[in-house]
């Protein structure tokens, strides 16, 4: 039994110190922040991708809007643009092809508008001509920097041939629906009335 005074537990008191000094000695948890720090700076490092594909969308980007000029330039030897053909004076020629592309383009304008809202169109349609209108932007942005009608010309000429792509694309729905008479009816009814 202990003793209140503890005079018969100095015995067991001095082979418990004499047992806990045997015991080697602990070494101290490894230090867990430096594997941390390491792993945050691993994360903070910039990612290839993160810097390259936003540089290579507006080199992409930039190569789009100064390729047609360039290849305007490069295709027309300054000797065929500079003479035009006797009898048509310098600015006769681009000027009226130009306002005939233009008739053309508001032409196809309105009746693109007027098909698409009553037709209904599939998904790959709508890809199509979501595609196709995002062309038709860039070479809007491209007759915004022409200066000159010669610069003009060509990007008109591809703004009607995607517009009329796209008409194409907004009337298939009418040639799908073809054996509705209400959408072929109202096909023939817009037809007429913008041409």
């Amino acid at each position: 039994m202990p003793d209140r005074d503890r005079t018969l537990n100095i015995e067991h008191d001095r082979s418990l110190a004499a047992a806990l000094r045997a015991l080697p000695d602990a070494a101290p948890q490894p230090d867990l922040w430096p594997t941390l720090a390491h792993a945050l700076a691993e994360r903070r490092k910039p990612r290839a991708w993160r810097t390259l594909v936003p540089l290579a969308l507006a080199a992409g980007l930039l190569l789009a809007l100064l390729l047609p000029r360039a290849l305007v330039h490069e295709s027309a030897p300054p000797e065929v643009a500079a003479n035009p053909p006797p009898g048509v004076p310098a600015t006769a020629a681009p000027t009226d092809e130009l306002d005939a592309l233009r008739t053309r383009s508001q032409t196809l304008e309105r009746w693109i508008a007027a098909v698409a809202a009553r037709a209904p169109q599939s998904s790959r349609d709508l890809m199509a001509a979501v595609e196709v209108e995002d062309l038709i932007g860039l070479v809007d942005l491209q007759l915004g920097g022409a200066h000159a009608p010669t610069d003009a010309l060509p990007l008109w000429r591809q703004r009607v041939a995607l517009l009329e792509d796209l008409a194409t694309i907004r009337g298939s729905a009418f040639a799908i629906a073809a054996n509705d008479d209400g959408a072929s009816g109202a096909f023939d009814a817009t037809y007429n009335r913008i041409n």
